[in-house]
């Protein structure tokens, strides 16, 4: 198999929308992860939590989900993916619509939950709750418009067999189409009926089933899609010659089994069956999972690059890259990130396997799915942002390196810090406080200065780009 870069952007395409990005820094710092450092603090340095304690915890995962990545995922997804199709998306203009509805989404949301507490038995908790509301249509309006901008591109293809770059890996963007409609949808209704009746926060159980959908159809499928596409060029990786797309429904078999029995009106029956049969999904999600990263080849190493296969190969006179890399280092150390990244998405498949047993063969763990999600999203989403964003996003402005490569490295360090401060108080058995009573202190500190650890990443991040571009 050759590999070859995405099909060069012609005059027909739209340029990167940069803005996305820069939403998404602004709300990841001002909300998303300001909000979650709050939220750590107060936990880890056991302060009073306060009437708006649980509206924060559901506008920071929402934030983050949608905001920190999310934006990421639209824009980049809305240049990369019509070059993979080789066709232009029809009515570029939308784009911008989408994000003035996602940030208008946002902002209200944030504003209307985080108020909502406060003002609860207020004249004005009505009008605020149908603006939070109102946040949900609007976010809806702008998944509808990216959904149909990008399934208009894939219609006008004269055949996707005919772009083997984009046919191994569209089930995986086909499952995030449909996991944004299937979160927005949940999330518009939830923020209708909190309206109603008056609460300040949305059904928990809904919620929960909802972060769930986004997680394992949103975010994973398009990790591994751009791992697919991506690593090879980026990283120097084997050729992607192993069936994609029967990982790929696979996946979301183990998926399905997995998230459908937690749907609440099945997870509130009595019987044991949702909750072995969702048991099973993990363990086997979790071995896809595993599977995946296997073939891919990142953490091993076990094969020769695509590259031994070129018919050309760079003169004597060309300055050797970095060892075992396409780069001369101007993008800095991004591989750490990207490694480090793969190393939680390990760890993640793994407790969901323990989880997935402990539920089949009836042992308890010490972990929780709080702890789980947490390794998915900051551990193994947030690092490949920090990795891929300034190793893509430069190109796509047409700089051909990032301002700091220290600042990358400061990002390695800091991200992974805050992971492993956020993480590890969350799966440590309580052996280890009851031989060790001063782990105790130390955890919920770590655990307290965590979100702080990512806010500082995400700051280096913020820093890095914009000084880029």
């Amino acid at each position: 198999m050759t590999m070859t870069q995405p099909q060069t952007p012609s005059s027909n395409h739209a340029e990167f929308h940069i803005d996305f990005i820069w939403v998404a820094l602004a709300a990841a710092l001002f909300l998303g992860f300001a909000i979650g450092a709050h939220v750590a603090s107060i936990i880890g340095f056991d302060f009073p939590l306060g009437p708006g304690f649980y509206s924060f915890i559901q506008v920071h995962g929402h934030v983050q989900l949608v905001a920190w990545v999310g934006l990421f995922i639209i824009g980049i997804s809305l240049h990369f993916i019509p070059r993979l199709a080789g066709v232009p998306l029809a009515q570029p203009q939308r784009i911008a619509w989408i994000l003035r509805f996602l940030t208008a989404g946002l902002m209200l949301r944030s504003l209307g939950q985080c108020v909502l507490p406060y003002i609860i038995n207020s004249k004005a908790a009505a009008p605020v709750a149908w603006l939070t509301a109102a946040s949900g249509l609007l976010e809806w309006l702008a998944i509808i418009l990216y959904v149909v901008l990008l399934l208009g591109a894939f219609r006008r293809m004269q055949g996707l067999s005919k772009r083997p770059g984009l046919y191994q890996v569209a089930p995986f963007f086909l499952m995030m189409l449909v996991g944004w409609n299937i979160y927005a949808g949940i999330n518009f209704v939830l923020l209708i009926q909190m309206a109603l009746q008056q609460t300040v926060v949305v059904h928990q159980a809904w919620n929960e089933f909802a972060l769930q959908v986004f997680l394992g159809l949103v975010l994973l499928p398009v990790a591994f899609a751009f791992s697919v596409r991506m690593f090879p060029l980026y990283l120097r990786l084997p050729a992607i010659d192993w069936p994609v797309r029967k990982l790929a429904y696979t996946y979301i078999l183990t998926f399905s089994l997995q998230t459908l029995p937690n749907l609440p009106v099945i997870a509130s029956l009595s019987s044991s069956w949702p909750r072995l049969l969702s048991g099973l999904g993990m363990l086997l999600k979790g071995a896809v999972i595993l599977f995946f990263v296997w073939k891919l080849d990142l953490l091993t190493r076990r094969r020769l690059p695509w590259t031994v296969n070129r018919v050309f190969q760079p003169g004597p006179e060309r300055t050797p890259t970095r060892p075992g890399l396409p780069d001369y280092g101007e993008f800095g150390s991004f591989e750490r990130l990207v490694y480090s990244a793969y190393f939680w998405l390990v760890l993640a498949a793994i407790l969901e396997i323990l989880s997935g047993s402990g539920i089949l063969f009836g042992f308890s763990l010490t972990h929780s799915s709080d702890a789980i999600r947490h390794v998915y999203l900051l551990g193994f989403i947030t690092l490949l942002i920090f990795g891929m964003a300034v190793r893509m996003i430069p190109g796509f402005m047409h700089q051909k390196n990032v301002w700091s490569p220290k600042l990358v490295g400061a990002t390695f360090w800091l991200g992974n810090l805050a992971a492993i401060s956020r993480i590890l108080p969350l799966l440590l058995p309580m052996a280890v406080f009851d031989l060790f009573p001063a782990m105790i202190v130390i955890t919920q500190a770590a655990f307290g200065l965590s979100g702080i650890f990512a806010l500082v990443a995400v700051v280096c991040l913020t820093v890095n780009l914009g000084k880029t571009v």
